[in-house]
């Protein structure tokens, strides 16, 4: 009997003192994403395909780089919108894939602009097979060169969202 209630004694503390973000969610709750990142954009004025490449943190992923591939589009005198896919591949080789769209701007100077993403997962690998994830990005870029009709640029993310694993 004493051996039952050390052992239950001691997988009271064990759970007590478990910080409850180790933990998976269980059947759905959402966790909280949050995370920043930097990186390069390239742009193809002719055709409107866009390839961004960003590496940073991410709460739940760890250090990640973030790869997208897609469509810009005008929509009016220094506004556009976009639509792309997306990988994030976390530190130990988990990916998850979703798709991106949103809007921007284009600054006056021409060589700044500001894109609102709003993003879901529409699949992963490994820890993140059977995870959701839903997400808000705001990114600040800046023109670094322009060769022909190929616009380069640097970026800065800053990303919130709910991770749920099923």
């Amino acid at each position: 009997m004493r051996r039952l209630i050390l052992l239950a004694s001691l997988a009271l503390a064990v759970g007590v003192l478990l910080p409850a973000s180790a933990l998976p969610a269980v059947g759905g709750s959402d966790l909280p994403i949050k995370g920043t990142g930097t990186g390069t954009t390239t742009l193809n004025l002719a055709t409107g395909e866009a390839h961004l490449v960003t590496t940073g943190s991410l709460s739940h992923f760890g250090l990640v780089t973030w790869e997208q591939h897609g469509l810009v589009l005008p929509t009016g005198p220094g506004t556009f919108s976009f639509n792309t896919t997306w990988t994030v591949t976390a530190a130990n080789g988990d990916q998850m894939f979703g798709t991106f769209s949103g809007t921007g701007i284009l600054a006056a100077d021409g060589i700044h602009s500001t894109w609102s993403v709003n993003g879901v997962s529409t699949g992963g690998t490994g820890r993140f097979a059977d995870a959701s994830l839903t997400l808000a990005a705001t990114v600040a870029a800046t023109r670094t060169s322009v060769e022909g009709t190929i616009v380069s640029s640097t970026h800065v993310a800053e990303v919130v969202g709910q991770l749920s694993y099923r």
